[in-house]
């Protein structure tokens, strides 16, 4: 286990402030953030690039596998010859290197770009060596960051599937930045998320999608309905007097947000336990390869995430007046 304990950094105006962190042997860690919130200093304090000036850090492995964002690979070497530098200046014999790099290029599909010249790579290709050449020094924690931020989408799901693929068969600790959600949904066992310096939320990705602590990690993962207003008697009532019913009691001053998965659709009221049914109409449906968004005008604007077949099942158009119905539970508060 790697433990992060009470770590400030302060550069310039910038504070990397009190961060604890317990991270788990073999555990995929993904610290997601905005540019600028400290996320590469972390990982450069966990690779002893940087000196944290208060706290402490524990780790029992000191053989450490880092991947920059710019990848720094060698543009007066081949690709087997970036591959093969560290081990060659640690005076590892030819043969041995010849025989990780013949195992990890077949591992990584790359076999065919070894007497390629780097500069002639596209930026997967890259990617696929600056990988190579860490994995070749059989590191016990990776530390990522931003891989996959100038790669377009086919290239980014090929870095992730080859991701999963060396922490499933290294068993190895990954600590990966990145200021993308989605990446950290696929990859992400749990997900810190730091802005301006400070440690905000951390979660398994599904945790910290149904249940965000604060306004910031809502408007960052994404989330569509949010609100802001005051509960009075078992109602949550936003600035335009909307209410929706809450089994909470007063709380002046607060954010709701609905997960737009959870909130039902349908052309008749439902017969169902969900205490908010509301009247609205369908001002606008995006398609999405797989779901289809619904926003709906019920006096807020609110939207709905179903299905294709859904889409198809009850021929949904724009204008079309339908009901809306959420459990009360359904609905996160947080200030």
């Amino acid at each position: 286990m790697i433990k992060i304990k009470n770590i400030s950094k302060k550069i310039g105006n910038f504070l990397l402030k009190d961060i604890n962190i317990d991270i788990n042997k073999g555990e995929y860690l993904i610290i997601l953030g905005p540019n600028g919130s400290g996320k590469t200093l972390l990982l450069e304090i966990l690779a002893n690039f940087k000196k944290y000036d208060t706290g402490y850090i524990e780790s029992p492995n000191k053989n450490i596998g880092f991947i920059y964002q710019d990848l720094f690979l060698f543009p007066h070497l081949n690709v087997y010859e970036n591959i093969a530098y560290s081990l060659r200046i640690k005076k590892i014999k030819k043969d041995i290197i010849k025989e990780k790099i013949n195992l990890i290029s077949k591992n990584l599909n790359i076999k065919n770009l070894l007497t390629r010249d780097i500069n002639t790579l596209s930026g997967g290709e890259k990617q696929k060596i600056a990988l190579a050449r860490a994995l070749i020094t059989e590191p016990e924690i990776f530390l990522l960051d931003e891989p996959t931020s100038s790669l377009d989408n086919k290239s980014k799901k090929e870095i992730y599937n080859i991701l999963k693929k060396i922490h499933r068969e290294t068993k190895a600790t990954f600590i990966h930045v990145t200021h993308d959600f989605e990446e950290a949904l696929y990859l992400a066992d749990r997900v810190a998320i730091i802005n301006n310096g400070e440690l905000i939320q951390i979660g398994t990705p599904e945790e910290i999608f149904k249940k965000p602590n604060s306004k910031f990690v809502a408007d960052f993962i994404g989330f569509e309905n949010l609100y802001y207003g005051e509960i009075n008697n078992h109602y949550f009532i936003t600035d335009n007097d909307f209410k929706i019913y809450t089994e909470l009691d007063n709380c002046p001053k607060i954010y709701a947000t609905i997960n737009p998965k959870e909130v039902i659709v349908s052309k008749e009221k439902l017969n169902s336990s969900a205490c908010n049914n509301y009247y609205g109409k369908i001002i606008n449906i995006r398609k999405n390869l797989n779901f289809i968004e619904l926003t709906i005008d019920i006096g807020i604007i609110l939207k709905s995430i179903i299905t294709h077949h859904s889409l198809e099942l009850f021929k949904f158009n724009i204008n079309d007046n339908i009901w809306v119905s959420f459990k009360s539970n359904s609905v996160i508060f947080f200030i």
